[in-house]
């Protein structure tokens, strides 16, 4: 992955890839999208390790994807995005936390959560499943 990091990966997109999904997996080796340095969320990598009854070499699998990205931190700036957010909007926490990091490092957002994109209109975003 070279290029500028301008894409940001919700938890889904990475499932999706990771379980061999053809629609995002194609979407993510596109030209366009391949030259990009992909950036997932500190939520995205706690919510993927975190799973109940995780195994080891699903562990290694997603462990070994999370390097090959740039994991943003959470910081005063991001949280504060996020307090903004949910007194807005009725995102759950981890939706409002990556949906801010998105806002706060201007990245577009890969998703496809239609409820998400639907709920921040100032969020650049797409939906592999609508491409």
């Amino acid at each position: 992955m070279n290029g500028n990091p301008s894409l940001l990966l919700d938890t889904n997109i990475v499932i999706g890839f990771l379980n061999g999904d053809k629609v995002i997996t194609r979407f993510l080796a596109t030209p366009n999208t391949n030259q990009k340095i992909f950036t997932v969320s500190q939520i995205t990598r706690m919510e993927l390790l975190g799973f109940p009854n995780i195994t080891v070499d699903e562990e290694i699998i997603i462990k070994q994807f999370l390097d090959q990205t740039i994991i943003l931190a959470l910081t005063d700036e991001i949280a504060d995005k996020v307090i903004e957010l949910r007194k807005k909007t009725r995102l759950k926490l981890p939706d409002a936390i990556i949906v801010a990091s998105a806002l706060v490092h201007r990245l577009k957002l890969i998703t496809c959560d239609e409820q998400l994109i639907k709920s921040t209109p100032t969020l650049l975003s797409i939906n592999p499943n609508k491409q």
